[in-house]
């Protein structure tokens, strides 16, 4: 089952990185809910397309993956430049790479929980 769970979750950060909006209930349970706000998979789905409005070329790269079903912990690299001020720091287009350690709890094969802690320290050092 953990290898089936962490196939799911690759073939869930390709739907991001290709921005395939309407595929994502494949992957996301309509309750979901993100930091244990309930977003349902709407609000999900508005803050994700936000975060590629903020930063035109986001990706997520697995850097880590453990998987205990039904949950599963992963540390995520970025490369990327936001757009104006991101996590409240002026970035304005600058490239700045950073990590996120996000941990998700499935409901059968779909996300349903998300704990998500962005390495803010790291974009900070990168900025004058």
């Amino acid at each position: 089952m953990s290898g089936e769970l962490a196939d799911i979750y690759r073939a869930y950060l390709d739907c991001l990185n290709r921005q395939a909006w309407d595929e994502l209930g494949q992957f996301v349970d309509n309750d979901v809910q993100h930091n244990d706000r309930l977003l349902r998979l709407a609000g999900y789905r508005e803050m994700l397309v936000q975060d590629f409005v903020d930063i035109p070329n986001l990706q997520f790269n697995i850097q880590l993956l453990v998987c205990e079903p039904p949950r599963l912990a992963a540390r995520l690299s970025f490369d990327c430049s936001p757009k104006g001020e991101f996590m409240g720091l002026s970035v304005n287009g600058r490239r700045v790479s950073f990590t996120e350690n996000v941990f998700y709890e499935f409901v059968g094969s779909k996300i349903r929980s998300v704990w998500s802690v962005i390495d803010k320290s790291a974009i900070e050092a990168q900025l004058p």
